[in-house]
């Protein structure tokens, strides 16, 4: 493995520098980078691996605008603007001159500015290498000179560009030395740490993450089928994902030309479907249930402990992933009633609560026209709001902090269950990083005591790490 390449987080963390450093001012509020030196980043790397994802987080994390486009859409025309004809004086005689309107590009940018009100942003150009042979020296210009014929970009505005290498995109070109010499280069190579901790906030499907955590080397495989090139990348998992989610909700078959449809290289789809497929499911779906429950498992014990370890990561992750359900759940109930909370002030302040809420309109959550309606079937008047109150106070208040009860139970009983029936083994790591490094989990976690969690984490954290047993098999 290269040492000159990045994982995504890695690259992510490079872009962040690369922006704070273009943007800094000096004293008298003047950008210390002057624009002309300034090289735009390019991030090469293989298709899939979330180089568009990763600037629009960057720009979003530092308040700046972000306008993407992708150089396979676009015609000289479109970059460069359309001619127009219009006369001019010259040495004192009236010529015809040609001017051209402004870029679409360009013109993005500033309805971008207007938009948000961001003075500072990122253009994003991918698939940058893969241009028309007659963009060609629009794009040096770009690089050089930050203009697209005749306009420049915002002085506030930096270039970031992607590009596949040239043996994943057949239509992409290796860059010649002298675009290469006017990019930062960032050349990007697939990493499941990296992936997994992009994706485990997003809800990846249990089996999904198991499943690579015994294969790892198939998060991004390119090669040859019956003459065919076949490419399978994170961003093809990730949609498999999601695929799987739908099936079952709809209790569709899932089949192996499902997972095909998506995973397109037959041998990984193939190895997939018989990891999804095996019967250890109904194992996995009644544990969860009995531990969500606070039920024992000694029914279930002998079987659970004769697991393969392949199983094992699929059962830790399937536990994972529905306690991070149980905690989106919550959290979703505690904004809604956040926001439930809002409008009943607002209609106890108006002083006829009953009209208000009858006149209420825009978008809100169904949790509150389902309240709304309810109080409104039952009170024709409510001049002092008493009823409101009751009405807020023995429903939806009586019933806050169930699920965030739920969900932290589960997380306990999970973390007991993990540290008796596989103790020393790197399932309970996976775990606790898994609700740890979620937003919404640990946003639900700290409004209980969870005793278990925290003394696996202080373990996991304060312990000197040890070498990530990722292959399972």
């Amino acid at each position: 493995m290269s040492r000159t390449t990045l994982t995504i987080k890695q690259a992510k963390e490079q872009l962040v520098l690369a922006v704070k450093q273009y943007f800094s001012k000096d004293a008298r509020g003047a950008y210390r980078l002057d624009r002309r030196r300034a090289r735009p980043i390019c991030l090469m790397g293989p298709a899939g691996l979330g180089k568009t994802e990763v600037v629009r987080q960057v720009a979003e994390e530092q308040g700046l605008g972000f306008v993407s486009y992708s150089i396979t859409h676009h015609t000289r025309q479109s970059l460069l603007g359309l001619p127009q004809l219009r006369e001019v004086q010259l040495g004192g005689e009236t010529v015809t001159a040609t001017r051209y309107t402004m870029s679409e590009v360009i013109t993005d940018i500033w309805k971008e500015m207007e938009r948000t009100g961001r003075k500072e942003g990122i253009l994003f150009l991918d698939e940058f290498n893969a241009a028309a042979a007659s963009l060609h020296p629009v794009m040096l210009q770009l690089l050089q000179s930050k203009v697209l014929g005749q306009h420049a970009i915002p002085d506030g505005w930096m270039l970031v560009v992607a590009g596949n290498p040239s043996d994943s995109n057949r239509s992409a070109e290796r860059l010649d030395a002298v675009t290469a010499d006017r990019l930062r280069m960032l050349r990007l190579r697939p990493d499941l740490a990296a992936w997994k901790e992009y994706m485990l906030p997003r809800g990846i499907h249990p089996l999904v993450l198991a499943y690579l955590e015994c294969y790892p080397e198939d998060l991004h495989q390119q090669g040859t089928e019956d003459g065919v090139v076949t490419i399978v990348t994170p961003r093809a998992w990730e949609d498999l994902s999601l695929q799987l989610y739908f099936y079952e909700q709809e209790e569709a078959a899932v089949g192996e030309s499902v997972i095909g449809q998506v995973i397109q290289n037959e041998n990984i789809a193939k190895r997939f479907w018989l990891h999804y497929k095996k019967k250890e499911q109904a194992l996995y779906r009644k544990t969860a249930s009995q531990l969500e429950q606070g039920l024992p498992l000694n029914q279930l014990w002998e079987r659970l402990r004769a697991l393969q370890k392949q199983d094992v990561w699929s059962l830790t992750a399937f536990l994972a992933d529905r306690i991070q359900r149980l905690c989106r759940q919550a959290a979703e109930e505690e904004q809604a009633l956040k926001e439930l909370h809002g409008v009943l002030q607002e209609a106890l302040g108006s002083g006829d609560c009953v009209a208000y809420l009858r006149g209420l309109s825009g978008e809100h959550p169904s949790s509150t026209w389902t309240f709304v309606q309810s109080y409104l079937e039952e009170h024709e008047e409510d001049p002092s709001g008493d009823g409101l109150r009751t009405a807020y106070q023995t429903g939806p208040l009586a019933r806050r902090g169930a699920l965030v009860d739920l969900a932290c139970a589960m997380l306990e009983h999970t973390i007991d269950f993990c540290s008796r029936c596989y103790p020393e083994q790197p399932q309970m790591e996976y775990l606790v990083e898994s609700i740890a490094r979620d937003k919404t989990c640990q946003s639900i976690v700290s409004l209980r005591e969870t005793p278990l969690f925290t003394a696996a984490g202080q373990e996991l954290y304060v312990r000197k790490p040890k070498a990530p047993a990722r292959k399972a098999v």
